[in-house]
């Protein structure tokens, strides 16, 4: 049964989907970007050579490159060609409840960063896919509002992901090079899905029985929306920039104000390639947090779209803490699903590399509440000891974390090691 990308997306958040190795790391040739000039945008690469983007079978929008500062600005949607009533036709698919790639087949990027949810079946089986381009007035007849808002949301947080490049890889660190691009067509795309929404919710008045849930879909669209020009224009502007968001329910705004300038002070100790993955910054109530994950007693969490989220009950010193949600923005890069089915995934948290290093220095088979006994989490709070010790000097132990230090896990330090050196990140 298809899942929606909101439950995807949760659920990729808290490590619960069911996870495989299908790539090993092993030392792949990072091809930088170079920057593009303010009236250019960057291609896609493989192996240093630009690919097809462009082609797809899906009807879509046309757009322009105009002179602009910030990359994602440079690219304008031609309004005209937000829909289209050319429909992908499928004959005779002969499969029931599976993904809609089952029922496509892509072959190129532009194929694969699609994500039509819904489709019309016909008496003889044949389908016909709805693209979020395809919701012209005739699909009212099919789809009320929300189901045309959730496509748009589905289309829009699918390319947010950028989980759909592993077709092009060819292990898992060129999967992580692969998910730090974004291709000009896959953004215009993406806008193209939030004007469509945006435009639609305007139409709704507050009295009108959709507007609450509706309300609730556009404005998840637009943290995502928002992330994805974010991680657009700090992979490809000079400097990466980040922005940081208080939540309007926060009791007293001097805990955030403090802990956004301890995050500040973590992100210039690293690296700018890992600077370039991250997006924004968002402070809210602790209740929000730790809504995420029920019974949970976690102070912040990250996403695929290297959006991180803090409570307002964290000490300001916490860095550990900080660099500890930033590994899971990395790990989160390295994510990928194994099939078209969407059944099993792969990440650095979970190839066996790392999971030899977990059950030798991480695992308690004494306790079964152990917090780091999740693979998930050992790769990233063995990323923030290593990152403490690399960049500040200091061991866990010192911000209060018993039993973390990185000084006592030699095959972790080793394996940080490793990875810092084959993605240029000493350089």
């Amino acid at each position: 049964m298809m899942t929606t990308f909101k439950q995807r997306l949760i659920n990729v958040a808290l490590a619960l989907y069911l996870v495989v190795p299908l790539y090993l790391a092993t030392a792949q040739p990072i091809f930088a970007q170079e920057i593009p000039a303010t009236n250019e945008v960057a291609e896609f690469l493989v192996h240093g050579e630009a690919i097809d983007t462009e082609s797809t079978m899906y009807p879509t929008v046309s757009f322009d490159i105009v002179e602009a500062e910030l990359p994602a600005d440079r690219i304008v949607v031609d309004e005209s060609t937000l829909y289209s009533d050319k429909l992908l036709f499928i004959e005779s698919p002969g499969r029931e409840e599976v993904y809609y790639h089952n029922f496509t087949n892509p072959t190129t990027y532009r194929d694969y960063s699609a994500w039509p949810m819904y489709y019309l079946v016909y008496d003889n089986g044949d389908l016909e896919m709805l693209h979020s381009i395809n919701f012209t007035e005739k699909i009212s007849d099919y789809y009320d509002v929300l189901a045309f808002l959730n496509a748009h949301k589905e289309e829009l947080l699918h390319k947010v992901s950028n989980d759909f490049v592993w077709p092009f890889a060819d292990d898992i660190d060129h999967l992580y090079e692969l998910q730090g691009q974004f291709a000009p067509q896959m953004i215009a795309d993406a806008k193209a899905a939030m004007m469509r929404a945006e435009a639609v919710y305007e139409t709704l008045g507050e009295d009108d029985p959709y507007h609450y849930s509706a309300t609730e879909i556009i404005e998840e669209m637009r943290v995502g929306h928002d992330a994805l020009m974010q991680r657009y224009n700090n992979m490809y502007s000079e400097t990466p920039a980040f922005n940081y968001y208080k939540s309007e329910d926060l009791y007293d705004e001097t805990t955030a104000d403090e802990l956004i300038v301890s995050v500040e002070e973590v992100i210039a100790t690293l690296p700018e390639a890992i600077q370039r993955r991250l997006s924004n910054f968002y402070f809210v109530p602790k209740y929000e947090v730790t809504y995420v994950m029920e019974d949970s007693f976690i102070d912040a969490y990250a996403m695929p779209t290297g959006v991180i989220y803090f409570g307002d009950d964290i000490e300001p010193d916490q860095k550990g803490l900080i660099y500890h949600e930033i590994a899971h923005v990395i790990d989160f890069n390295s994510y990928s699903p194994t099939s078209l089915e969407y059944e099993e995934f792969t990440r650095y948290s979970t190839n066996p590399d790392w999971q030899e290093i977990h059950d030798a220095e991480w695992y308690n088979a004494d306790d079964s509440e152990y917090y780091y006994n999740d693979p998930v989490e050992s790769f990233a709070q063995a990323f923030a000891g290593y990152t403490l010790e690399k960049y500040m000097g200091m061991q866990m132990s010192e911000l209060g974390y018993v039993d973390e230090d990185i000084a006592d896990r030699p095959l972790s330090k080793a394996y940080f090691d490793d990875f810092f050196e084959r993605h240029g990140l000493n350089e």
